[in-house]
């Protein structure tokens, strides 16, 4: 019987938990008020109010004031059951690119952020355009990719996928990245590479709320 107690304990331990579907509502784009400039758009999401939201989804398209359900999915669990491309082939490490590019607007100037959404945006869908900004980095997530990612805590990362992962319709809701601290604390505003570049970005947007910059001291989607 005591072995039988074990066992069970032992199997809800190895059970992962899994959290109820959120409702998400998109607020804003980022302080520009452009969609085309990408990280970071501002969505409401039950539990944790206003978060800044990086888009890895290119194909699918919404607008402000959209409201969805999603799933949330932590990357650090490498469970990719409820995300929209975790059937890809590869698809941890390209989600960890994803998370890395997410990761680096910490401490990379928010001159590249544009660059670094487009680079996300072509690691699911190598056919969005890409500058030579969105190259740069896109090639630095390889790279790490290639090192294993050294010193980076992907438990820092979520990811908001529809409840619906394989919506057919091209204005249905899209995915988004997150940080679990939300605003990078360490962003720093000068310096860097600068070049963000233009993305476009399928699906046509109407900027909304734009007093709620107001809110952000930093201060998106399809």
């Amino acid at each position: 019987m005591r072995r039988l107690v074990l066992l069970l304990a032992l199997l809800a331990v190895a059970i992962p938990v899994l959290a109820d579907p959120v409702a998400v509502h998109f607020i804003s784009f980022n302080n520009s008020g452009e969609w085309q400039n990408g990280y970071p758009y501002y969505v409401y999401v039950q539990g944790m109010g206003i978060t800044p939201v990086m888009c890895d989804d290119y194909v699918h398209a919404g607008s402000t004031d959209y409201a969805w359900v999603a799933n949330q999915t932590n990357l650090g669990s490498k469970d990719l059951t409820l995300t929209r491309f975790g059937g890809m082939n590869g698809a941890l490490t390209l989600y960890d690119e994803a998370g890395w590019l997410l990761l680096q607007t910490g401490v990379q100037s928010l001159t590249q952020w544009s660059a670094m959404n487009s680079a996300t945006w072509n690691i699911f869908d190598p056919s969005a355009p890409c500058n030579s900004s969105c190259q740069f980095w896109l090639a630095a997530a390889e790279t790490e990719a290639g090192k294993g990612f050294p010193g980076i805590n992907f438990n820092l990362v979520g990811i908001l996928t529809p409840t619906i992962q394989n919506d057919p319709n091209p204005n249905g809701p899209q995915e988004f990245l997150y940080l679990e601290g939300g605003v990078p604390p360490n962003a720093i505003t000068n310096g860097g590479m600068g070049g963000g570049g233009e993305t476009p970005e399928p699906g046509t947007f109407l900027l909304f709320g734009t007093g709620l910059a107001a809110l952000w001291r930093f201060r998106r989607t399809f």
